[in-house]
């Protein structure tokens, strides 16, 4: 019998590190938390709709800076800001930023990270900015990230589409349908009822102090706090908390890998017969993989009980509100596109 070896890659964006990003001079606002080099980045038309290509589970968006020819940004909401490419930047030449400084932790030190102005940054045809984005080593990373089945040309990545960009424009994803609306207009917003009448179920979300997305949730017969990484193609529970529940479980033949090296590579075990909630909306049937992930949530050192990633999204035709504060999903019958 043939033996199978599968690699999982999760936590591509640089979760918890948003609060070592701050002004140099003054604490920043909640209007202001997206590093800006003027004020705070505005699209200039609202409700703006921007269309995502698929890689596998995940989705990218085209990004110009400066006139730039497109090179292509996964959407990530596990990355707390926007990240670009060192490489990239350098040789666009671009600026660095003398307004923001990044606090030296265990997980940054001794990298190469530094702050650059871009004046000009489009979303497919969009303006949006200026804005002050993380530079960092990041193409071999993005390298190991799936690419479209049927893209034409060259997709070279080179960005993340960070959270702080997602929130301060109250993005509206609409995960199946392949599209981002920022700023949406009031014609646009859907009440929780007008989704519910189509058969979703609202989850609860919240923007944590160190800006990450979390989702309560239950496992087995306890409450957990998840993270929301669009980023990380498969859900992964920690394997810390399958152990302390005592979940039955079965080693499987993969592991998964952190491009970023958050942690060593890990065996993935498959959860069996347990009870899997995100808010209300039940995922018992679900199949869940749990692996030792220890991604900390917060300075204190307390760890997310999993990420909850775009193979949900896509399965449960995911739409994620950032004006409202909800993930809405539902069940989805029929195959799921190609990618």
């Amino acid at each position: 019998m043939p033996f199978y070896f599968q690699v999982f890659v999760v936590s591509l964006g640089l979760i918890g590190w948003t609060e070592a990003a701050s002004p140099t001079s003054s604490p920043q606002s909640e209007a202001g938390r997206v590093p800006t080099i003027e004020g705070r980045p505005a699209f200039q038309t609202p409700g703006a709709i921007v269309s995502t290509v698929r890689g596998g589970d995940v989705e990218y968006v085209p990004v110009s800076i400066n006139g730039s020819p497109v090179t292509w940004w996964l959407v990530d909401t596990g990355a707390t800001i926007c990240e670009f490419d060192l490489d990239a930047a350098s040789r666009l030449h671009l600026k660095r930023s003398t307004r923001y400084r990044l606090t030296t932790k265990p997980k940054n030190r001794g990298e190469h990270l530094v702050f650059v102005e871009a004046p000009d940054f489009l979303i497919g045809t969009v303006r949006c900015g200026p804005l002050v984005i993380l530079a960092h080593p990041l193409a071999q990373a993005l390298s190991v990230s799936r690419n479209p089945v049927n893209q034409a040309g060259a997709f070279e990545k080179t960005g993340l589409l960070g959270l702080n960009l997602l929130v301060a424009n109250r993005a509206l994803i609409r995960w199946r349908k392949q599209e981002i609306c920022f700023n949406p207009r009031p014609d646009q917003i859907r009440s929780k009822a007008d989704y519910e009448a189509e058969g979703y179920i609202a989850v609860p979300l919240t923007i944590t102090a160190s800006r990450q997305v979390e989702l309560d949730g239950t496992l087995g017969s306890n409450r957990y706090e998840f993270c929301l990484d669009t980023g990380t193609p498969k859900t992964t529970i920690e394997q810390s908390i399958v152990d302390q529940d005592r979940l039955p479980s079965k080693l499987t033949n993969s592991v998964v890998r952190s491009p970023m090296n958050e942690f060593p590579d890990s065996k993935i075990r498959q959860v069996i017969g347990t009870q899997f909630k995100l808010g209300d909306y039940d995922l018992r049937n679900r199949k869940i993989f749990a692996a030792s992930l220890h991604l900390t949530k917060s300075d204190r050192g307390d760890i997310w009980a999993g990420l909850i990633g775009a193979d949900i999204l896509w399965d449960y035709d995911a739409v994620i509100d950032f004006g409202s504060d909800r993930l809405y999903l539902r069940e989805q019958r029929g195959d799921r596109p190609a990618g």
